[in-house]
């Protein structure tokens, strides 16, 4: 598995620039492959419209944190494609779910901005074969406490799973993350034992948001659970997520809409896949027929309830389980015919009370991690 180490010497456009030089080939298909993605899953009916609404992301990002728009600038530039072809390969599963009609797009609200709850948008089918799978898993084990998920995705993803690496700076600790050669990160844990987990959400009321991997770096910076949530919490999502931020002793969960968010407690042990839990954020949510999200939820709460989560180990296991195949936690549904039909691409396990971090590409069933020590 490839990991980009980026230099603390460098300012983000260079940070930007060594990872668009280093993975200029995988980055410029990964674009090309998620523009043509959007284009058959969702609204858009053309590239040019998938390009406008990734390009109308860019003040947001820019306006949201100067050095990580810096950065995705630098990426594209070093990759030798436009910031708005790199905004698609980071956000395509907020972007996707945006209605292509400018004249229907409005700002993500910010905490203090969230509208009434009245508002629903333009109701995408999502199509067959793209409902999203990752599946999160958080426990306070024996062995510290665990924040755990798989990365399922089209298939076609897997070949572009890296791991990155950004050192301390002034803005904050040093972190590693899951990601996609291109993206600024999805997933991981920094070195003052803050991690983050994510899953999907398909909403139906889209907005013009911020790149959801900027927001997942800038949660990074921060030395506390809490003060990553807040994070969360303060910024303008676009569409459905849910976030899970933990540390030795507390843990927040966030499910977000375009235009609503609402905090989940988590005590003990926790399960979420790709419907949301809060009835608000329901209202606002879709879930396809072809997902598998409610079996993999409930598989996973009875397997918890079972035997609790004794250390990453167990925990990896858990999230390579096959039972129930193909609506399994571990799954690869594409085929021939259809190739970007969702498989888990990758999985990261963190023990956020030791600094433990494991991180695997492609599906995990009895692979074993590569670990790094944080």
């Amino acid at each position: 598995m490839r990991t980009l180490e980026l230099p603390a010497d460098k300012s983000p456009r260079e940070w930007g620039l060594i990872h668009g030089e280093s993975f200029r080939g995988e980055i410029a298909t990964l674009a090309i492959l998620r523009t043509y993605l959007c284009t058959k899953v969702g609204s858009f009916t053309t590239v040019g419209q998938v390009l406008a609404a990734a390009r109308a992301h860019l003040p947001v990002l820019e306006s949201y944190d100067a050095d990580l728009y810096a950065e995705l600038v630098g990426i594209a530039e070093g990759a030798g494609v436009t910031p708005e072809e790199i905004v698609i390969a980071n956000h395509y599963t907020d972007l996707r779910d945006l209605d292509p009609d400018p004249a229907t797009w409005k700002p993500a609200p910010t905490s203090d901005q969230v509208p009434p709850h009245d508002h629903v948008g333009h109701d995408h089918d999502h199509g067959a074969g793209h409902a999203d799978g990752c599946s999160t898993l958080y426990a306070q084990s024996p062995s510290g406490h665990i924040l755990a998920q798989t990365w399922d995705m089209h298939a076609t993803a897997i070949p572009y799973v890296m791991t990155l690496r950004v050192p301390e700076t002034q803005r904050g600790p040093a972190a590693t993350l899951m990601t996609v050669t291109g993206c600024l990160g999805m997933t991981g844990m920094n070195a003052k034992r803050v991690g983050i987990a994510i899953n999907n959400l398909f909403s139906i009321d889209a907005t013009l948001g911020v790149v959801w991997p900027a927001m997942v770096r800038k949660a990074l910076t921060r030395t506390s659970a809490a003060e990553a949530r807040d994070v969360i919490a303060t910024s303008p999502i676009g569409s459905g997520h849910h976030y899970i931020v933990a540390d030795k002793r507390h843990a927040y969960a966030i499910e977000a809409s375009g235009t609503r968010r609402k905090l989940l407690d988590v005590q003990g042990s926790y399960c979420h896949t790709n419907h949301a839990l809060d009835a608000d954020i329901v209202k606002v949510s879709k879930v396809p027929g072809t997902s598998s999200t409610y079996e993999r939820q409930q598989w996973l709460e009875g397997d918890v309830a079972r035997a609790p989560v004794a250390d990453l180990t167990d925990a990896w296991q858990r999230l390579g389980s096959e039972e129930g195949w193909p609506r399994s936690v571990c799954t690869n549904m594409a085929t021939p015919e259809a190739p970007h039909g969702v498989a888990t691409c990758g999985a990261i396990a963190m023990n956020v009370s030791t600094g433990e971090l494991w991180i695997q590409q492609g599906m995990i069933h009895n692979v074993a991690p590569e670990k790094w020590q944080l």
